[in-house]
Parts: C-alpha cells; sequence; structure tokens
C-alpha cells in the first residue's frame, strides 16, 4: 500500500502536464507575450497620432472669459470731468468751458470689467506643414506596423528555436541513458573477466571513466534543459507546465534529399528567387524604405519653412461690460493673418542644410543595412542546404558506426581485439547518434529562421 501510495505521488505532476504543438506554441506566445502585448499597444498609440494630425487641419474654436479690474485711483481719474475753456476769434477766453473726460471719450470705463467672447482659428497654410506632418503620421503608423509584423516573426523563431532545443535535448538525453545502460552492461561484463583473469583493471577503469562521463552529460543536459524551460515559459506568457509535442524528424527526409541533390546551379536561381521574394515581401526591406519616405517628408517641411503662411481667425465678442451676464453689447471681427519669412537670422537655411545632410545620412544607412540583410538572407537559404547535406553526411556516417560497432563487438566477444577499440566503437556510434539527431533539429529550425525574411505563412 506505501510502494503504490509513493507511485502515485511520483505521477501527479505528470497528469497535469500536456504537450502542445510548435503552431499552437506561437499563438499562445503572440496572445501573451508580454512584448508582444506592448507592440500592439504601440500600434494602437500611434494610430491615434496619425489622427491627432489629422485635427491639425480642422478649425480650433475657444471661449474666452476675462476680468480686468482698474484700481480706484486710476478709475477716478478716468472718470474724472476736465473744464476745456473755449477762445474767440481774438484768443480771448468766452468765459465758456467744454466739459471733457477720458471715459466719456472712450465710451465710458468701468471699475471690473467682463469680457466673453468666441474666438475660431483655420489653419489655411503653414508651408505645407499640416499635410506633411499628416503624411509624417502615416508612414509611423505603417513603420509600426512593419515593426510589429517582424517582432512577430523574430517571436515566430524564437519559439521554433526554444521548441526544437527543449526536444532536441530530450531526445539527447534519452541517447545519454540509452549510452549509459550500455556502458554499465560493458562495465559489468568487464569486471565479470577481470574477477576470473580475463580482462585487466585498465579495461575496468576505461568503462568506469566512460560510465562518469555519460553521467556528466546527462546532468549537464538536465540543467540546459531546466534553463530552456524557464525561457519557454517566458517566451509563451503562460502559467500551465505546457511542453512540446513530439515531431516525427524522418518526415523531413524527402526535403532533406532533394536540397542535398541540388547542383550549383540550381542553388543560384532557388537564390535568385528567394531574394526577390525577400525584396518584395520583407518586412525589414519596407520599414527601411519607409524610412528614406520620413527623411524626405523632414526635409520638405525644412522647405516649408522658407513658405508664407496664411489662417483665419473670426471672434465674436458677446459682452464687455460691468455685469457677467452675457448680455452686454455683442460684436465681430473677421482676421486674416498673412505671415511670409523674410529674415530669420539664418535658422531656416541651417536647418534645411542640417535636414538635407542627414537625409544622405538615412539614405547611405539604410542601402548598407539593406545590402547586409540580403546577403543574411542568402546565407540562410546556403544555410539551409548545406544543413541538409550534413544530415545526409550524419545518416551515412551513423550507418557506418553502427557496423562498425556490430563488427569490434563481435570480434570483442572472440577476443580478436581490445577494450580500448570497443569503447572507441562504443563512443563513435553514440555520437553519431547525437550528431543525427542535432543536425535534423538543425535543419528544421533554419527552415524557421527562412521564414523570419519573408511575409511567407507559418
Amino acid at each position: 500500500m506505501k510502494k503504490n501510495l509513493i507511485l502515485l505521488i511520483m505521477l501527479i505532476p505528470i497528469f497535469f502536464l500536456h504537450t502542445v504543438t510548435l503552431e499552437e506554441s506561437i499563438i499562445t506566445a503572440k496572445q501573451n507575450n508580454q512584448e508582444q502585448l506592448a507592440e500592439k499597444s504601440g500600434l494602437e498609440a500611434v494610430g491615434w497620432s496619425k489622427k491627432n494630425a489629422f485635427t491639425n487641419f480642422l478649425p480650433k474654436v475657444s471661449f474666452n472669459s476675462s476680468l480686468v479690474r482698474i484700481d480706484a485711483e486710476t478709475y477716478d481719474e478716468l472718470s474724472s470731468v476736465y473744464k476745456i475753456p473755449i477762445f474767440n476769434a481774438s484768443g480771448i477766453p468766452t468765459g465758456d468751458y467744454i466739459p471733457f473726460s477720458a471715459a466719456a471719450l472712450s465710451g465710458g470705463y468701468y471699475k471690473t470689467t467682463y469680457t466673453n467672447d468666441i474666438t475660431v482659428q483655420l489653419p489655411l497654410f503653414n508651408g505645407g506643414k499640416e499635410i506633411l506632418g499628416y503624411q509624417l503620421a502615416g508612414l509611423a503608423k505603417q513603420q509600426v506596423e512593419k515593426a510589429l509584423i517582424g517582432k512577430e516573426k523574430d517571436l515566430d523563431y524564437a519559439v521554433a528555436s526554444t521548441y526544437m532545443g527543449l526536444l532536441k535535448l530530450q531526445d539527447l538525453k534519452i541517447l545519454s541513458e540509452k549510452s549509459l545502460n550500455s556502458t554499465l552492461s560493458h562495465l559489468n561484463s568487464v569486471q565479470k573477466k577481470y574477477e576470473v583473469g580475463t580482462a585487466k583493471y585498465s579495461d575496468v577503469l576505461q568503462w568506469q571513466v566512460n560510465k562518469m562521463n555519460n553521467e556528466t552529460s546527462i546532468h549537464e543536459i538536465d540543467n540546459s534543459i531546466n534553463e530552456l524551460k524557464g525561457y519557454w515559459k517566458n517566451l509563451l506568457g503562460a502559467e500551465g507546465n505546457e511542453l512540446p509535442d513530439e515531431i516525427d524528424i524522418g518526415s523531413f527526409d524527402n526535403e532533406i534529399n532533394n536540397l542535398a541533390a541540388l547542383n550549383s546551379d540550381e542553388i543560384l536561381q532557388k537564390i535568385v528567387v528567394f531574394l526577390e521574394e525577400v525584396k518584395q515581401t520583407s518586412v525589414t526591406i519596407q520599414n527601411l524604405n519607409l524610412v528614406n519616405r520620413m527623411m524626405e517628408k523632414n526635409y520638405k517641411m525644412a522647405v516649408g519653412n522658407f513658405l508664407p503662411a496664411l489662417n483665419l481667425q473670426y471672434t465674436y465678442q458677446i459682452e464687455s461690460d460691468d455685469k457677467w451676464n452675457l448680455q452686454g453689447e455683442d460684436n465681430w471681427n473677421l482676421a486674416a493673418l498673412f505671415s511670409v519669412p523674410i529674415f530669420q537670422s539664418g535658422a531656416n537655411f541651417t536647418n534645411l542644410k542640417k535636414v538635407k545632410y542627414e537625409l544622405k545620412k538615412t539614405e547611405y544607412e539604410t542601402a548598407w543595412i539593406r545590402e547586409n540583410y540580403l546577403v543574411a538572407a542568402e546565407n540562410t537559404i546556403r544555410k539551409l542546404i548545406t544543413n541538409a547535406r550534413i544530415v545526409l553526411n550524419n545518416q551515412t556516417a551513423l550507418e557506418l558506426a553502427e557496423e562498425n560497432h556490430q563488427i569490434i563487438n563481435d570480434l570483442f566477444e572472440q577476443d580478436m581485439v581490445t577494450n580500448t577499440e570497443l569503447l572507441d566503437a562504443e563512443i563513435m556510434l553514440f555520437s553519431n547518434e547525437m550528431n543525427l539527431v542535432s543536425s535534423y533539429y538543425d535543419f528544421i529550425l533554419t527552415k524557421y529562421e527562412i521564414k523570419k525574411y519573408t511575409q511567407q505563412e507559418d
């Protein structure tokens, strides 16, 4: 009963584990990954920035209210009535006076004046800045959209890389455990022979060293698996214990054979077709083009600083009296504001020169990045073909290692070869098994690396 309980406790974690396919993993990562969610929020923000730029074309309406209080002394002076004497034709005062006050002349002053008005401002032309600003906002939105797609491609590759890494490590652990079991079997056999005097103690030591090496490899693989699981969980942004589902690496054999059989002309043609697709669909290339277009808009905006500006302003004054009741005398005015920059102390000219050379700098930089990007894309295709050939070479090497191991093992049973030769054959066999497994996963991962360069679906 106690043994059954212990076994049940050991199996409980397994019940809560479930596997996910690579496609499911990528979907989960896109939904939960924090970096991806941040990029989507950034896209929302730039969308509102574009809407904000459009408002520069629309009229601006404001209600303005002001209160002006005159001190008592000034008010008394303004309200005082002065007598201006009247002179006759001979310049002699007639004795009559003309009453005069500043308040009467100006229509009256209030000790406290309330003014309320509505102002409407409409931009007509400001050197093209409104149009260029809106176009720049549109390009910025496109740039963020392309960047989001690029981030999704990077995330796809990161998930695929981690997915394949976990599967490869799990397979390597199985092979290492298989190698350890084989080593233990040989060690047990050699120990028995040593006990009856048909084997040397050095033979026993060799297998013990190999046993320790196998155990070390398993510990290292376990540690790598645990590290990768933490990164995997962070990528998916999931709280569960999802693990990668196994894939049939043998299902890629036909594609591997076809790629490995390509001659130099066929490889060149495949590269040309792929690079053309990259130029047409790569979001990185498209973003480089957008950067150049945005800099061209900035240059045009700098040119616009030399152009005149024309704006309309309509003001409707509701009241201007000593009571805030919106019932005073109203009036309105319409003003057309026209401005021509004549001399700005060289600010516009120096800014134009600065933007001009920034544009040239950007063009050179984007051209350099584009060329390097295409070289990297070409290298990825070549790496895929190389990895296909490595898989075939490792398949052949494993077949030869298996045959060699069988021959050496038979000869060892007949005492025709040394223990060292058997150990070498054993190490060669398992090394080639591991090389083959690793080369398969390297090939599959390179296929996902290629998808980073194009818009092709996963």
